[in-house]
């Protein structure tokens, strides 16, 4: 078995865990609003809705996810977890909106709430499971590099904060009797579920439009900086993108202009070790584009060399700013 079918199958069964655990949540919030007949409650089972909704999505993005690269998708099948992700936000978008509306209409007329205390314990429960499942699926997204899993475990912690709100209302609404309390909250609680789909939806949009990882491309340049290679005169045009369990790394790499083949060879295939060991895809496509040195460069550039133009004053600076930008050498 592969490494990448290692993790691809670690991920599937994780989302399994997660689905089977939302329907029964599901199945449990629906018993505590036939039990309570709380507005606040069934705001709480309508969020839920979208948790198994997206819960059946995400599962079936994993999988199409898990497919090897081919002619037609040479970066893989990644990014459709981008797609569901975003999707599952507007979902969540949706049933925001639709709590506040249901909450709208019954506070001029709110219903009587009963057996609250049932409804608070069985409310509790389901909070501290959809907390678990939530923190061990960002742990394990982060750990395989799965933005499905890493978002649905936020939607999950999201739900977790605001039943936890529900309960401390419900506690509040016993206390006093308010009876339009109960809808109050959940409008707050609506809003609370509206603002998670924006925070999600701007992580999944950002990562549709390829938006630089500066984490990534950070470490990437601190570490061609703390193994530079005399015979690296330069590096420059780095760039870096993700697509699911796959990235793709690009730059530019100047050597002096009489290495032959086998000499830029080895010099890339060091490179090439550097980003492997500190990216955490587990395939990581590098394009790696050799170029010959220039004699304005021979002042900067430290190589025992009997075609210098100019004798070696000090290697230039290097940062994150000139080895993603283009080939400016400047002396500093």
């Amino acid at each position: 078995m592969t490494a990448t079918s290692h993790s691809s199958r670690r991920k599937i069964k994780i989302q399994w865990y997660i689905f089977i655990g939302g329907v029964l949540l599901f199945l449990c919030k629906i018993a505590a609003f036939f039990i309570t007949n709380s507005v606040g409650i069934l705001s709480d089972t309508l969020e839920s809705t979208v948790n198994v909704v997206t819960g059946l999505i995400t599962l079936k993005s994993l999988q199409w996810a898990s497919k090897p690269q081919d002619e037609d998708h040479p970066y893989g099948h990644g990014k459709i977890e981008l797609i569901t992700a975003s999707f599952e936000g507007v979902l969540i978008g949706i049933a925001g909106a639709l709590i506040i509306i249901e909450a709208i209409k019954r506070i001029s007329s709110p219903p009587l709430v009963v057996k609250i205390d049932v409804g608070i314990a069985l409310l509790g429960a389901t909070a501290l499971v959809n907390y678990i499942m939530g923190r061990f699926s960002i742990t394990e997204g982060t750990k395989n590099n799965s933005i499905s899993l890493i978002s649905g475990g936020r939607h999950l912690i999201s739900d977790t904060y605001t039943t936890i709100a529900l309960i401390l209302g419900l506690v509040l609404y016993n206390a006093t009797g308010f009876q339009w309390m109960d809808s109050l909250l959940a409008v707050i609680l609506g809003f609370i579920v509206i603002y998670t789909s924006y925070t999600l939806l701007k992580d999944t949009i950002n990562g549709l439009l390829d938006e630089a990882d500066g984490q990534a491309i950070s470490i990437l340049s601190e570490q061609f900086i703390n193994n530079r290679n005399q015979s690296w005169v330069n590096i420059h045009k780095l760039t870096y993108l993700k697509f699911g369990h796959i990235s793709h790394v690009d730059l530019h790499l100047t050597l002096p202009w009489y290495y032959n083949v086998r000499q830029t060879t080895h010099e890339v295939s060091q490179l090439k070790t550097i980003i492997r060991k500190f990216l955490p895809e587990e395939i990581v496509d590098i394009s790696i584009q050799s170029e010959a040195c220039q004699n304005d460069m021979c002042r900067h550039c430290g190589m025992e060399c009997d075609y210098r133009a100019a004798e070696f004053i000090r290697f230039s600076q290097w940062n994150r700013d000139t080895i993603t930008g283009k080939n400016k050498f400047k002396f500093q």
